[in-house]
């Protein structure tokens, strides 16, 4: 009796254990900074490219969250911690920090620019 109490005891503790949250893992990425407000719906359907330089700036400042566009993941990720988000906001970046997938967010640890974007509402469109 006190045997099949003990294994029930380990096999909950298994089970709870198991039950905890997964560590962040941290990855390096490409992308985009942008904000939340303008971004969320196209990515939703797939569209990965950059924002409007200006107008994340302005919906940022009005409260909007930061997001990282993953061209990897090809997800949407808030991101949580990055001060100087907004002077990165126009470049492609590669950056390296650790994603919570549970909560769709990334902590910044790095952030290197690798080429200046624009507005892709201003670039020309690309012949076929």
């Amino acid at each position: 009796m006190k045997l099949t109490a003990a294994i029930r005891l380990c096999g909950v503790a298994l089970l709870t254990v198991g039950a905890a949250k997964l560590p962040a893992e941290t990855t390096k990425l490409t992308g985009w900074f942008a904000c939340e407000k303008c971004t969320a719906s196209r990515v939703a359907k797939g569209d990965l490219r950059p924002s409007n330089p200006d107008c994340a700036r302005q919906c940022i400042d009005k409260g909007s969250e930061a997001v990282f566009i993953s061209e990897q993941g090809k997800e949407l990720l808030k991101v949580r911690n990055h001060s100087s988000v907004k002077d990165d906001i126009g470049y492609k970046v590669e950056v390296t920090g650790d994603i919570d997938r549970n909560a769709a967010t990334i902590l910044i640890k790095t952030v290197t620019k690798l080429a200046e974007e624009g507005a892709s509402c201003v670039r020309p469109a690309k012949s076929k």
